[in-house]
């Protein structure tokens, strides 16, 4: 917001630029109050450009004063919701991503989403260093929320380790064209981190971000 000086170089002593073009308040007084202190004394500021400065500062002032009243509603709103989600603790819930949680106890569920009837489903598992350890022929498959089964077993028949594990899956169909496929994250909320500016539930060893989830049962 410009205010035109009789005496620029005063003013700009008294007020220096702020980066970024900013004006702060202050710095609106300080030109305002330097501007009627240089003015020459023979042709000083008429009333009515006087009063069109104060209601420049005014509207400053009430632009300024919503700035603070929308931050402190965001941080405000931010703190519910990180809090709201604790509320989260033991409930089922479904979001994008493609990890897994490998216990070792037995079978594990893989969820994704086929964007139509599919002829061919495969999906690979891949271990933490991004190798395929193992590959599933699923077979076909309707359009929809859809699971395939792992039995935790590499490609030889050998059971893996315990750990956090990735899966993608493929989905052909009846012309051989490759269908549209949303891997899923499913399970129980055991624990939610609330140290990042957003909430991570945690569902075992593995972690998503609460703006991720799509559903919760």
């Amino acid at each position: 917001m410009a205010i035109q000086s009789i005496n620029g170089a005063a003013a700009a002593q008294t007020a220096p630029a702020k980066a970024g073009g900013q004006v702060s308040r202050d710095d609106f007084m300080k030109l305002l109050i330097a501007q009627l202190k240089n003015q020459d004394p023979l042709s000083p500021m008429d009333n009515q450009e006087f009063a069109v400065q104060l209601a420049q500062f005014n509207s400053l002032e009430q632009l300024i004063g919503l700035n603070e009243k929308f931050d402190s509603l965001a941080t405000q709103q931010g703190l519910a919701t990180q809090f709201n989600s604790a509320a989260l603790i033991g409930k089922q819930v479904a979001g994008n991503g493609n990890k897994i949680n490998l216990d070792g106890s037995g079978n594990a569920n893989l969820h994704y989403v086929l964007g139509a009837n599919a002829a061919k489903v495969t999906v690979k598992l891949l271990n933490s260093a991004g190798l395929v350890v193992r590959e599933i022929a699923v077979g076909s498959q309707n359009g929809g929320v859809q699971n395939a089964i792992w039995d935790g077993k590499n490609s030889l028949g050998q059971s893996l380790p315990a750990g956090v594990y990735s899966f993608e899956v493929s989905a052909l169909d009846s012309a051989g064209k490759a269908l549209p496929v949303t891997k899923q994250v499913r399970g129980v909320v055991t624990g939610v981190n609330l140290e990042g500016p957003e909430p991570i539930l945690e569902i075992g060893q593995l972690r998503i971000s609460l703006s991720a989830v799509t559903a919760i049962h």
